[in-house]
């Protein structure tokens, strides 16, 4: 198998040099466009090396950091569960690849000498198992790195995703009437369509009201759309939880409801609506929900370099690229997503990370033990120390979570998650 050279452009000269080191020394090298056969597609052609090779070696430097392209190569890496390396042919620290790149080995080449390089030829000879670097010095695993002091306040484990999304809408439910002088915002992410329906089914528990009389909000829309279009962040929390409950006698209240509008009229600016109701009505509970990847509320991996900017961000209409497309809708029209901010979530009175699915396992791990980045937004609502991760079993093992509580039913949960935000 071959070992797979991921670059950024400018480096054409330095991977060339590299190759022909490599190959001298008995090791086979793949990277575009010289491997790539005529007439073949060029993604489809990556994809395939990157799934055959042995490992990745990436060549950092500020242009690779920033790079879509070489992100999607480390990211199929990543998932495929090969070895990465990265050569630091710069003196910078990476951001937009540093959830990637936080836990593996790396070699500075400032020297370009090549012998500096002879302790990485080691290693690409005898690849670690499981994508995870050997310490150079002993050759074995290198040890977890702990978990980050103070985060999060609590982790509540259940036995599967039902129970733990029972448990975060019992928790909706119990704060909403404790404090009705603090809003409740909803997700609409990939954990919203489970916690809905977890809401519909112990919504009459708390009849005849079970928002009570809180301000509801929504945390994201598709920026641009009406909020009956398929693409409408707003339309899926109507459809999924609000209208489902008024059927049922339980709904909230029409003037409680200030899920977000995509639309800026002569009468209503959804950006100045949802300020006013977060400043009058701060957040006493928020279940929010992130991507595999750490994108959170629209804000992309890799897009940003200052931690402070982002985790002040107040409500705004953020740019996806088309890299982030995928984790928001791949249909929508809009490439603009309107959010409350990190800044709410930050803030949050209660905040529950929702970790329902395996695919979150790995960035709650990068999320509790390495450093915040802003290269990846969810790394920064360590910022808010209150909060509690609701997951299942499976995922805090996977994650390397330590003192899980497992509660005995999602009730009791609930009643342990509120302890914890009081």
């Amino acid at each position: 198998m071959a070992v797979f050279i991921s670059y950024h452009s400018s480096k054409r000269p330095v991977v060339e040099h590299i190759a022909r080191y490599f190959q001298r020394r008995g090791i086979t090298t793949w990277w575009a466009p010289r491997d790539i056969p005529p007439g073949s597609k060029w993604d489809e052609a990556i994809s395939a090396a990157i799934n055959e090779a042995s490992a990745l070696v990436l060549l950092f430097c500020a242009s690779a950091d920033s790079s879509i392209h070489v992100k999607r190569e480390v990211t199929l890496a990543d998932r495929a569960k090969i070895p990465i390396y990265w050569v630091r042919l710069e003196q910078v620290e990476p951001e937009g690849l540093g959830y990637f790149l936080s836990p593996t080995q790396w070699v500075d080449w400032l020297d370009r000498r090549d012998s500096t390089l002879d302790s990485l030829v080691g290693d690409l000879k005898n690849p670690a198992v499981g994508g995870r670097s050997l310490d150079r010095r002993t050759g074995v695993q290198p040890s977890r790195p702990a978990g980050v002091s103070g985060w999060p306040a609590g982790v509540v484990a259940f036995e599967n995703e039902a129970l733990a999304a029972e448990a975060a809408a019992h928790t909706y439910f119990r704060l909403a009437n404790e404090a009705p002088h603090r809003s409740v915002v909803l997700p609409t992410g990939r954990a919203a369509t489970q916690l809905f329906s977890a809401m519909l089914r112990i919504g009459q528990d708390y009849a005849p009201r079970p928002f009570g009389s809180a301000p509801i909000v929504s945390d994201t829309e598709t920026f641009g759309v009406y909020n009956r279009h398929h693409s409408s962040r707003t339309r899926h929390v109507l459809e999924a939880l609000i209208e489902p409950l008024t059927e049922r006698g339980l709904g909230p209240e029409p003037q409680q409801l200030s899920l977000l509008s995509g639309q800026i009229t002569e009468n209503a600016d959804p950006l100045q609506t949802a300020q006013r109701i977060l400043r009058l009505y701060p957040p006493g509970v928020y279940g929010i929900s992130i991507s595999p990847d750490g994108e959170v509320l629209g804000y992309e991996i890799g897009a940003y370099t200052d931690p402070d900017d982002i985790a002040g961000d107040g409500c705004r209409v953020v740019e996806l690229s088309e890299h982030g497309r995928r984790y928001i809708d791949p249909n929508q029209p809009s490439r603009s997503v309107l959010t409350i901010g990190l800044s709410a979530a930050i803030e949050s009175a209660g905040l529950m990370v929702l970790a329902f699915d395996r695919s979150k396992a790995r960035i709650i791990h990068q999320m509790s033990h390495f450093p915040e980045t802003a290269g990846v937004p969810a790394t920064l609502l360590r910022r808010n120390t209150g909060t509690v991760i609701v997951t299942t079993r499976r995922i805090a093992e996977e994650a390397e979570l330590d003192d899980v509580h497992y509660p005995i039913s999602a009730k009791a949960g609930s009643e342990w998650i509120a302890a914890k935000f009081s």
